[in-house]
Order: structure tokens, then C-alpha cells, then sequence
């Protein structure tokens, strides 16, 4: 009996060694697993690993301290999947966040896992990198973003609802990417968006209505580009836009009510395209435009009623251009202005004709208060009209055949000989004000017209005709005042006989 009692103690003893080492073995394993996967907590704004391809640099490192990160991607091969991404959580308090990218193909998309976790951001900035497209939903339908600047990223396509669901973007910048189009529903449920900022991309295509959910935008840029048309359909949906910037594009007209939906809009710049001709209700609708700007363009002419709907207006910019002479009808609604306290004309750099259809140059110049007006007007330039120009003129009088071979040699000059010319006539300009008003010529049809609609004319009525009063009332003055000197404008000094 004591035997068995001894192989009983013995067996219980061994199970009880067996069962201990067994759920020791069983303790042991779930933590080598778990120390082995467990991701490693990094504080994003105190990475002190070297090989690590990102690094930020914070307004402070502590852990959900840091309001403001500057990240730098210094080498390639990063994936959107990658470890860093989560790791931003770490600084959940961030709202403004930069990425800046330090070589080729060290960024090829937008980081949305690092985006997501930071729920208080609110200014957003990827530059230099490699990023060709935008998937929709890039920025995971962020409600708190309200900047978003993605600078030189080598951006090509915009995808639908690239920008979309994000409520409270209010400014977003493309510029210098390699954008060509903009395609429909790109800018999609953006119902804060006030400032769109393309310039210098690769534009040649706006597609009709992709501006049509822009409703509270207020400034657009689209310079730089090779936009070569603007139509009404293109810019749908913009009716509270102020600020449209057009400049260094490829348009070579403006067509009737281009810009006719733009109600509120007040300043135009359509300076350094190719534009050689504007209809005359190109601007129409356009009730409450303060600044239109058309210097370095092709410009010949600007029609009289041409600004008829644009009572508004204080500066207008014609400069360097190729106009031969301008009326002040044309100018009226400008300088004439009754809301406006100052106002101004530019038109130097123009080939104007020195001719009396420039007499109200003189007389305005007098009159105004304006120094800024007065300037401009004395900086404006005049060239004669060579005699060999008016030679052709007669000979073109007398021709019927409008498709001789004279004239369509004329219309049918390179470039470079047109080019040269207007440089070569613009070299010889004179300022138009060192010019002695009574000695400025009048064209033979001025002087015809006065002459068939009131009798033989002096010198005095066809400089007034040129000033572009009603003829009756010029005529009138005329004839009562006797020498002329206007009454309103007060040149004295200059109107001589």
C-alpha cells in the first residue's frame, strides 16, 4: 500500500511539472508574437531614424502637440502604403502640413492615410513632386481643409470629383503643373471654393460647364496657358466671379457676350495674347467691370460703342498694341465715369496717327484733375502717316477689283515683314503732346464727311469732329464762338488759329 501511495506522488508530481511547462511554453509564445508585429509607435515630428525617406519638422515635438508640420521626402520608392502614413496620428492636432519633395519620383501621389488621421487640418501644401494624376477623392472628402496648394507637381490629369465633398475649400492652387484640359465634375460639391489659381499649365481645353458647380467663386487664374477660345458655355456657372485673369494665352478674338453670364465680375486682363479683333458686344453684360486690360495684343481698331455696356469702368489698358487712332467716344464711358473718383486711359506704345482725330488727347489732358490720367495721356506716342502710305491709299480708292493682285500681296505678308513694320513705326513715334494741336493734319474723309454734311469746314470744326462731340453741337460751338475755344475744357493755351 505504501508502494502505491509512492507511484501515486511520483505520477502527480511529473503531471503537475508538465502542466506548468506547458502553459509557461503557452504564456511565452503570444508575447514573442505580439513583440515581434506590433508596429513600433513613431512621433512623426521626432523621427531620429536617418534612413527613414521622411522627415518633419514641427512648431513642437511632443506627441499631439504640433500645430505646424514642414515635411521633407528626401529619396524615392515610397508607397502609399507604407508605415509612416499611420504615423501621423501621432500629431493628430496638426493643421498646417507642407511636403516638400527633394528629388524625382520621391512622390507620386497624394498621401491620403496621413491626411485621414488629421482631423484638424486645415492648410494643406505638396510641391516638386511627381504626382500625375489626381484620383477622385484624392483628399477623403476632408471637412476641414481649407487651403490646398499642390505646386509644381508635374500634374497631368484631373480625374472626376478629383476635388470633390471638401466643404470648406475655399482656396485652391494648380499652379505649374502639366494640366491640358478641364473636364466636367472635376470641381464637384465645393460650395466655399472662392479662389482657383491654374496658372502656367498646358490648357488648350476648358470643357463647357466644368466651372457650373463654382457658384461662390470669386477669383479665377488661367495664365500662361494656350487657351485660344473663350466662349459663353465655358464660363457657366461663375456668375459671382470679380477676377478673371486671362493673360499670356493664345486668343485671337473675343466674340459677342463672351463673358455675358460673369455678372459680378470686375476686372478683366486679357494682356499679351494674340487678340487682333473684338466684337463690339464682346464685353456686354459686364454692368459692373472696374478694370479691363488688353495691353500686348494685335488690337487695329477699338469701336466706338464697343464699351457701351460697361458704365462702370476706371481703368482701361490698350497699351502696346497696333491701334492707329481712337476716338474719345470710344473713351467716354471711361473718363466719364460719374461713380468713379479717379479714372484712367493707357495707350502709349500704340502707332497712333498724329492727326486731329487725337485733338480730345490735348483737351482732356488740360482739363483733368487727375494726375494719374494726365500722365498717361502725355506719355501717349504719335507717327506720321507717310506719304507713301496715303499714295496707296488713293490707288486702292480707285481699284474695284477687291481681289487684285495688289491687295492680296498686302494682306498676304509673313509675319516677320509685319512685325517689322510695326516696329519700325513705332520706332519713329513722337509723343503726341510736343506736337502743336494747330498743326495736327486731318484724313481726307474727315474732312469730306464735315464738308458734306455742313458746307465747306475750317481747320477748328473738323479738330472738334475728330473730339467726337455730336456733330450739331460741334458746329454750333463753333459758330458762336469765334476763336474757338471749347467751353467746358477750358484750352486755352493750345487752340490757336
Amino acid at each position: 500500500m505504501e508502494q502505491i501511495t509512492k507511484y501515486i506522488i511520483i505520477i502527480t508530481s511529473l503531471m503537475t511539472v508538465k502542466l506548468t511547462v506547458t502553459e509557461s511554453k503557452n504564456d511565452t509564445k503570444p508575447k514573442i508574437e505580439r513583440r515581434y508585429y506590433q508596429p513600433i509607435f513613431i512621433n512623426v515630428c521626432d523621427i531620429e531614424d536617418r534612413r527613414s525617406k521622411v522627415h518633419c519638422y514641427c512648431d513642437n515635438n511632443k506627441p499631439k502637440m504640433a500645430s505646424r508640420a514642414d515635411c521633407w521626402i528626401f529619396s524615392g520608392g515610397i508607397t502609399e502604403n507604407d508605415p509612416i502614413w499611420p504615423n501621423f496620428s501621432s500629431q493628430s492636432e496638426i493643421e498646417h502640413l507642407m511636403f516638400n519633395v527633394r528629388s524625382d519620383d520621391a512622390l507620386t501621389f497624394i498621401p491620403a492615410k496621413a491626411i485621414v488621421r488629421l482631423d484638424k487640418l486645415k492648410h494643406l501644401t505638396i510641391q516638386f513632386g511627381t504626382i500625375q494624376r489626381i484620383p477622385p477623392y484624392a483628399f477623403t472628402n476632408s471637412s476641414t481643409i481649407r487651403q490646398i496648394v499642390l505646386k509644381a507637381n508635374k500634374i497631368t490629369n484631373l480625374e472626376r470629383h478629383a476635388f470633390s465633398q471638401m466643404m470648406m475649400l475655399s482656396n485652391l492652387s494648380l499652379d505649374d503643373n502639366q494640366i491640358s484640359e478641364i473636364r466636367r465634375d472635376v470641381f464637384f460639391g465645393l460650395p466655399n471654393l472662392h479662389i482657383l489659381h491654374l496658372s502656367n499649365n498646358n490648357l488648350t481645353l476648358i470643357h463647357e460647364g466644368c466651372f457650373k458647380h463654382l457658384n461662390n467663386l470669386i477669383e479665377l487664374k488661367l495664365d500662361f496657358n494656350y487657351i485660344s477660345v473663350v466662349t459663353r458655355e465655358m464660363l457657366e456657372g461663375l456668375e459671382n466671379l470679380s477676377r478673371l485673369n486671362l493673360r499670356n494665352n493664345k486668343l485671337t478674338m473675343i466674340g459677342n457676350l463672351a463673358f455675358s453670364d460673369l455678372w459680378g465680375l470686375k476686372e478683366l486682363m486679357l494682356d499679351h495674347n494674340a487678340i487682333e479683333y473684338v466684337s463690339e458686344r464682346a464685353f456686354g453684360g459686364l454692368t459692373q467691370l472696374r478694370k479691363l486690360t488688353l495691353a500686348g495684343n494685335k488690337l487695329k481698331t477699338f469701336y466706338e460703342d464697343i464699351l457701351e455696356d460697361v458704365r462702370s469702368l476706371i481703368v482701361l489698358d490698350l497699351r502696346d498694341n497696333l491701334v492707329e487712332t481712337i476716338s474719345y467716344d470710344t473713351i467716354r464711358p471711361v473718363v466719364e465715369n460719374d461713380k468713379a473718383l479717379s479714372s484712367v486711359v493707357y495707350l502709349d506704345g500704340n502707332p497712333l496717327h498724329c492727326d486731329c482725330r487725337l485733338s480730345w488727347v490735348y483737351l482732356l489732358r488740360n482739363e483733368t484733375r487727375d494726375n494719374i490720367l494726365r500722365h498717361a495721356l502725355e506719355k501717349v506716342s504719335c507717327v506720321d502717316d507717310p506719304p507713301e502710305r496715303r499714295v496707296e491709299q488713293d490707288d486702292e480708292e480707285g481699284n474695284d477689283n477687291i481681289l487684285s493682285d495688289d491687295n492680296y500681296d498686302y494682306y498676304d505678308k509673313s509675319d516677320d515683314v509685319s512685325d517689322y513694320n510695326d516696329k519700325n513705326k513705332k520706332s519713329k513715334a513722337k509723343k503726341l503732346t510736343d506736337v502743336p494741336l494747330e498743326s495736327l493734319p486731318c484724313p481726307k474723309e474727315l474732312m469730306q464727311t464735315v464738308e458734306e454734311n455742313y458746307g465747306q469746314p475750317v481747320q477748328n470744326e473738323i479738330r472738334l469732329k475728330a473730339f467726337s462731340k455730336p456733330e450739331q453741337e460741334i458746329i454750333q460751338e463753333h459758330r458762336e464762338q469765334e476763336p474757338f475755344i471749347p467751353p467746358d475744357l477750358g484750352l486755352k493755351s493750345e487752340s490757336k488759329h
